[in-house]
């Protein structure tokens, strides 16, 4: 199998690949938004990691079901929808959590914190994703 072919199955290495693909430019979205909106216009961390991240999921919302997971459990988009939702609630609180905890409380620079939540987060929303919706 040539890698064309590899990267277009459905098998769950093609989409993790997929998926760190579209993670990757959904993290440069994120982290960008956070960079800009607590450095340049004042916003605290949690909130621009708050609006960061639901940037960011948007975005991999629908890259996600045009190019990574193109078949779904559920056939209805807004239920489908709300599912998405659901495990990106779970990954904001998981994102933020960290977020807080690695800067607030152990001082570490935000956006180190930020690296590190979101490498956590990217494994909770793979799998959650792969198993409970596709």
């Amino acid at each position: 199998m040539d890698k064309v072919q590899f990267l277009k199955n459905d098998s769950t290495q093609a989409q993790a690949v997929r998926y760190l693909f579209v993670g990757g430019l959904c993290t440069v979205i994120d982290m960008g938004l956070l960079y800009l909106l607590t450095e340049y216009v004042g916003v605290h961390y949690i909130l621009s990691g708050a609006l960061s991240f639901a940037a960011g999921v948007t975005a991999n919302y629908f890259m996600c079901t045009k190019w990574v997971f193109t078949e779904s459990k559920i056939k209805n988009r807004g239920v489908e929808f709300l599912f998405y939702l659901f495990v990106s609630i779970v990954g904001l609180g998981l994102n933020l959590g960290i977020l807080w905890i690695l800067t607030s409380l152990i001082d570490c620079y935000f956006m180190l914190s930020k690296m590190v939540a979101i490498a956590i987060t990217l494994i909770w929303n793979f799998c959650s994703r792969k198993y409970l919706l596709h």
